[in-house]
């Protein structure tokens, strides 16, 4: 049986997201939202004191501007029990301590068991959910209308606000006109779409964020494209949100040479490395910066013992640092893995030469 149709906004009256109307639909987040690596010990449990140290990190350091648990398959969430999956949403949730809006996972194919974890995070105090859009349980991307059926149901029963989340690697895609029919629902206040596609960027900027709809997010590649058009910024990983956080930063100071800077920072990484997919790339980058959260679960590997060198020296060569402080301007890389010289930075000295990883050449 289909749903009924939730509360809608008349699509044929511009609404603007001021606080008093977001008061019932969540926080009113702009910039980056940071998606929370899970780490796990050699037994394949969550190491929580590693969690904590990585939260502390995320709200400390990258300055985001909300932080996502449990919330992509990046995750790795689909690897624990429904038990685990709840523990690691309380837990990280009560790890946040308030400090900025955590939005939780919920993607189930079940609507009934994606609402269970939805009235779960709101017992616990997260301030939002997400919800991946799905593919059939036998393959393939659902109808349209099929699509809108299942999340429309699941916001109408949620107790607190949902964020679309849209993933070509991992649920279904969605063409424009389903985006629209969503952001018209008065739960959801926020979508995450990941295609990276300009066009596509494009019109949901127009027809959603700058309409008043929803807040409208993309991903790592496409974050200055998406702010500079007027959307409302990308959700992605540490360290990557700490790059990210440092665009939006540079956008709202009105400084877009330095955003471009930071931009191509992430036009890079983890993009060299895109091969393992992100938990492998983003744990070894972690690692790195001092945290380490453990390898992905098995079977599925680390990066290699030459590439994750690679990752190290090019965290190093463009300026990254410790946990905990300040984030500084990009230098220029020199002979590092790639050269990120452009006349901006590091004017008046000469650039910094860096070793680069055995077997690479440095970019002309």
């Amino acid at each position: 049986m289909a749903a009924q149709p939730t509360e809608r906004i008349d699509p044929r009256q511009p609404v603007h997201l001021t606080e008093a109307f977001l008061a019932g639909r969540g926080p009113d987040i702009r910039g980056i939202i940071a998606t929370c690596l899970t780490p796990f010990d050699a037994e394949g449990r969550v190491a929580f004191d590693a969690l904590q140290r990585e939260i502390d990190y995320i709200v400390d350091a990258c300055r985001a501007d909300a932080i996502a648990i449990a919330a992509t398959e990046d995750a790795e969430y689909t690897m624990l029990d429904w038990a685990q999956r709840k523990e690691l949403i309380a837990r990280g949730t009560e790890m946040v301590r308030g400090r900025i809006p955590v939005v939780v996972g919920i993607s189930h194919p079940a609507p009934q068991r994606a609402i269970e974890l939805a009235e779960h995070a709101n017992a616990v105090g997260a301030d939002a959910v997400q919800l991946l859009l799905p593919t059939r349980l036998w393959g393939g991307d659902p109808d349209p209308d099929e699509t809108y059926d299942y999340v429309a149901e699941i916001a109408r029963r949620s107790p607190l606000p949902v964020s679309v989340y849209q993933s070509r690697r991992t649920g279904s895609d969605a063409a424009i006109p389903l985006f629209l029919r969503l952001a018209d629902v008065l739960n959801i206040p926020y979508i995450v779409e990941t295609s990276g596609d300009v066009t596509r960027i494009s019109r949901l900027v127009e027809e959603v964020d700058r309409r008043g709809s929803a807040r409208y997010f993309t991903t790592i590649e496409s974050l200055l494209i998406n702010l500079t058009l007027g959307g409302s910024g990308a959700a992605m990983p540490p360290p990557a949100a700490r790059v990210g956080s440092e665009v939006v930063r540079a956008v709202r100071d009105g400084a877009m040479e330095r955003a471009v800077e930071w931009q191509r920072i992430l036009g890079l990484f983890p993009g060299r490395w895109r091969r393992y997919g992100l938990p492998p790339v983003m744990k070894a980058a972690m690692r790195h910066m001092g945290i380490d959260l453990g390898n992905p679960m098995p079977p599925y590997a680390t990066v290699s013992e030459r590439d994750d060198s690679a990752i190290g020296q090019f965290l190093e060569s463009v300026g990254l640092k410790e946990p905990g402080e300040d984030a500084p301007a990009p230098v220029s890389a020199g002979r590092g893995p790639v050269d990120l010289q452009t006349g901006l930075l590091g004017r008046g000295s000469a650039p910094r030469r860096r070793g680069r990883p055995r077997g690479g050449r440095s970019s002309p």
